[in-house]
């Protein structure tokens, strides 16, 4: 199992919870692009870690799945657009921003639980109303939704990109805390985070 962040010991247990429809289609997902089936696992992972830190364990499990389905829509992404190495334009980021939508249509159509789905869809909505693709705000978002966000973030961070190297989980966090400041992003959820990692880390 890929570690979460560095430093982070690997987990090896939320994977058995993974259902066959999930493993499956997680496969799929890696055949089209290895580095985003990766970081949907370390999404998933994060998602729960936070669970496991803000005490709601019940939620752990199902926290680590909507993590691991939350970019499945990009199974109905041009795979150009997967795989380009260059800051998209306009047309493209809404072409890419599709795929919240195309990964309702698919949870949905294998039946996933509506808390599932709806965490998936509020992934990129924030706080402030700055998302998509809703423009949800605030409580309108639920707590799942605004761990996923987290999660997600955090992950692309400590990731290298074709840009730019890894940030180590300090400077990821660094950023995560100001997005919570100004309000983008939750800033509970962010200090659960840093107090995870910080212990993981040591």
């Amino acid at each position: 199992m890929t570690k979460a962040y560095p430093g982070a010991q690997p987990s090896t247990s939320f994977g058995t919870e993974l259902s066959p429809t999930t493993r499956y289609l997680l496969s799929q997902l890696y055949a089209l692009d290895e580095v985003s089936a990766v970081h949907s696992l370390q999404v998933g992972e994060v998602a729960a870690e936070i669970a496991t830190a803000m005490g709601i364990i019940a939620d752990r499990s199902w926290l680590y799945e909507a993590g691991v389905l939350h970019d499945i829509g990009k199974l109905h992404i041009a795979p150009e657009l997967l795989h380009s190495n260059r800051f998209f334009g306009p047309r493209e980021r809404q072409a890419m921003q599709l795929h919240v939508r195309y990964t309702a249509e698919i949870l949905k159509h294998y039946h996933y639980e509506g808390r599932v789905v709806q965490a998936c869809i509020e992934h990129h909505e924030r706080l402030d109303g700055s998302g998509y693709p809703a423009g949800a705000r605030g409580s309108a978002i639920t707590l799942a939704g605004r761990i996923l966000a987290v999660a997600d973030v955090f992950s692309a961070l400590v990731s290298p990109r074709p840009y730019r190297g890894a940030l180590t989980p300090r400077q990821a966090l660094d950023i995560i805390l100001q997005e919570a400041y100004h309000g983008r992003l939750d800033a509970d959820i962010a200090a659960y985070l840093t107090q995870k990692i910080g212990k993981e880390t040591r």
